[in-house]
């Protein structure tokens, strides 16, 4: 959550998301997406981990969320993006 990385940093989640926006032209919750998107990736293609341990290991607690969130931003599912990568 941005509210929680707002809080590690002593700012309003509106600061820390106009200065992200300032400083890299995307919002803290694109950046946060992207992130979780690349350590997923990385997780699909270097270990044999379900994709439930995976968004277990990323704070998702609704594995459901996660491969919609996943497949939204790729294109693939989890499980076809490893087939097809790996």
């Amino acid at each position: 959550q941005v509210s929680d990385y707002a809080k590690m940093m002593n700012l309003s989640p509106y600061q820390l998301n106009s200065i992200t926006k300032q400083a890299l032209g995307k919002t803290c919750s694109s950046l946060i997406n992207d992130y979780v998107i690349l350590e997923s990736k990385r997780y699909l293609l270097a270990t044999s981990n379900q994709v439930n341990q995976i968004a277990d290991m990323l704070g998702y607690d609704d594995i459901s969320y996660f491969i919609r969130l996943f497949k939204k931003q790729t294109g693939h599912s989890p499980e076809a993006f490893r087939k097809l990568f790996k």
